[in-house]
């Protein structure tokens, strides 16, 4: 299904929205549609994906062991802090997949770890900017946040 053979469907919900069906709304709501439409149709290629469910189990179990322990590595971190455990950065990763799903999932799993973060995202290329508590070697980091994405892909 194309994106613009939702422009009725879309006019339709634009009337109810509305409460009215008179010709301004009409016209209104169809140069309104076609507008965004034209605007955010960028010619963009589709990404397939798929759901592998020991894929996902594989993820799942990875994330919660990477969970437990930058949750331990935050811990210690805040009980006995040293200059090694504070050290922090900001790490740039260039990333294979340019999926916004795939980007979207990656970023989130970071997130929710304990220690790291997602700063920024530059999308042409994909580069993902991770601030990690505990810096100790960039490549490992970069290492580490490719890894997710593959398991994520």
């Amino acid at each position: 299904m194309s994106r613009w053979s939702l422009a009725p469907l879309l006019l339709v919900v634009w009337l109810l929205l509305w409460g009215e069906a008179s010709v301004g709304n009409i016209v209104g709501g169809a140069l309104v549609i076609t507008a965004l439409l034209a605007v955010f149709d960028q010619g963009r290629r589709a990404h397939r994906h798929r759901l592998s469910p020991w894929g996902t189990l594989r993820l799942l179990g990875r994330f919660l062991m990477d969970l437990v322990v930058s949750s331990w590595r935050v811990f210690l971190t805040i009980v006995a802090p040293s200059p090694v455990r504070l050290c922090s950065g900001v790490v740039a990763v260039p990333m294979r997949c340019d999926s916004p799903l795939v980007i979207k999932a990656v970023s989130d799993l970071m997130c929710l770890t304990p220690g790291t973060l997602t700063v920024e995202v530059d999308l042409h290329p994909t580069i993902f900017y991770v601030h990690v508590l505990g810096l100790g070697d960039p490549e490992a980091v970069r290492r580490d946040v490719l890894a997710l994405e593959e398991r994520v892909l």
